[in-house]
């Protein structure tokens, strides 16, 4: 597939910092464009594993790890020298077959909304000879996942790490995710500093750009958490924060562990619509996508 025709709609998920529910909004959003009839993939690329664990249920986890699906066994042939991940049709073809029942690498989580699954074993990949960072963008663009899908979401981890690299390669945007304190602060200071680095690098029509900054575990009746949100759109003036602030709710967390979602809880509902609607109105301006 030529990629400078593929749809535009690979977006990583991402912060230098955890604790700030990146994982939430990145699941939330695919729930809620799932349940308007949009086909979403989650891809999990934290060793933590918490977009799987939100998605699916112990047992499929256990299952897919042992059956040899998920995102880790796209990685464990480099292990061997075996690169066969590369050539076209011969892509991982065991790996390609989509069911829900348990035996593909894309596994169905809910109606239009399917996950690879991610796995405590990633930490053992790393970068030998160049090409290991490649391995998801190639994965995505051999099978057309970008046509099949409406949106492809990557859950990133916080950390600069070989995760981090091929979620940016295989992706044409990012979306930041932060609370309003020093630290995410912090973070977000660090996370622009790699992004510029990696672009730096990039050419013009492969720079990863940026959809916006979501404010999530917002407290609106603290003055802190107020001055810290008017302090952050100071620095960074010429960012887009997301108009919609998801409030710090602790149901969100206790849902959650239920396999439920921010459309299921009372007062948080019409917070996860509007953030759906401005992420893909944001999507559409930018990428000239419908």
């Amino acid at each position: 597939m030529d990629s400078n025709t593929s749809k535009k709609n690979v977006i990583s998920f991402v912060n230098m910092k955890g604790g700030v529910g990146k994982t939430t909004i990145c699941v939330n959003i695919a729930a809620q464009l799932a349940k308007t009839n949009k086909k979403i993939l989650v891809i999990d690329m934290d060793p933590q594993m918490n977009a799987s664990q939100y998605l699916l249920s112990p047992d499929i986890i256990e299952s897919l790890i042992n059956n040899h699906h998920t995102i880790y066994n796209l990685y464990e042939d480099t292990f061997n020298e075996n690169f066969n991940y590369l050539t076209g049709n011969e892509l991982h073809e065991d790996l390609l077959e989509h069911t829900d029942d348990n035996c593909s690498i894309i596994q169905q989580a809910k109606e239009n909304l399917d996950v690879i699954c991610g796995d405590l074993r990633m930490t053992n990949v790393d970068e030998k000879d160049g090409t290991i960072s490649d391995i998801l963008n190639a994965f995505i663009e051999e099978n057309n996942l970008q046509d099949t899908y409406n949106f492809i979401f990557i859950d990133c981890p916080p950390t600069q790490s070989i995760y981090t690299i091929s979620a940016f390669k295989a992706s044409n945007f990012y979306l930041i995710v932060i609370k309003p304190d020093y630290l995410s602060t912090i973070g977000l200071s660090l996370f622009q500093k790699m992004i510029s680095s990696f672009n730096s690098r990039r050419g013009k029509k492969e720079k990863l750009n940026c959809l916006g900054i979501v404010i999530n575990l917002y407290q609106p009746q603290t003055d802190y958490h107020k001055d810290k949100v008017s302090e952050l759109k100071s620095i960074y003036k010429f960012s887009n924060f997301f108009t919609t602030k998801i409030a710090n709710k602790s149901a969100i967390a206790k849902y959650s562990e239920e396999h439920k979602f921010m459309y299921d809880i009372n007062g948080c509902k019409r917070q996860i619509i509007n953030l759906a609607k401005e992420f893909t109105d944001e999507y559409k301006r930018r990428s000239g996508n419908e």
